[in-house]
């Protein structure tokens, strides 16, 4: 009996290497630059004095997921479709009128925003935007970082 000889490799060139392309369905999922995005890496859970608000009170409290559907939704428009809805208001500066305080990290020009109604009327994420970003700065459940006086009552 005689044994078959294994076939030897053929010396492959880089033509035969080469994959074909456009061969694959990759389809790459479009990104819209403009639409808001939201950035945590400023957050502090550590305000207000006494009231602090972190992810973990929120939670406790059953109204992190609120939080997170409106991140949801909010991530669906631009920064001016949100504000001409009125979901995020602009001030501008860093108020006067807040159980907040201002972290010395941010410069006088920051563009300071909230957006409102996570927990009814009163709860509100409290950040600063740049160019289409939203950074969260602060969780604000009670509505105490723009302290109004009370209208007709």
């Amino acid at each position: 009996m005689t044994k078959k000889k294994k076939p030897r490799l053929r010396h492959r060139t880089d033509q035969t290497y080469k994959r074909k392309t456009d061969t694959r369905d990759e389809r790459i999922p479009t990104i819209d630059k403009d639409k808001v995005v939201f950035n945590f890496k400023d957050f502090l859970g550590n305000q207000p004095e006494g009231n602090e608000q972190s992810f973990e009170t929120w939670q406790t409290e059953g109204i992190l997921s609120r939080l997170l559907k409106k991140l949801i939704h909010i991530s669906g428009l631009t920064i001016q479709e949100a504000k001409q809805q009125n979901i995020i208001t602009e001030y501008g500066r860093f108020l006067g009128k807040s159980d907040f305080k201002c972290p010395k990290k941010f410069e006088p020009g920051v563009r300071w925003s909230v957006i409102k109604k996570i927990t009814g009327q009163k709860g509100r994420i409290v950040g600063h935007i740049v160019d289409n970003i939203f950074f969260v700065v602060f969780l604000d459940k009670d509505h105490q970082f723009w302290k109004t006086e009370k209208k007709n009552t």
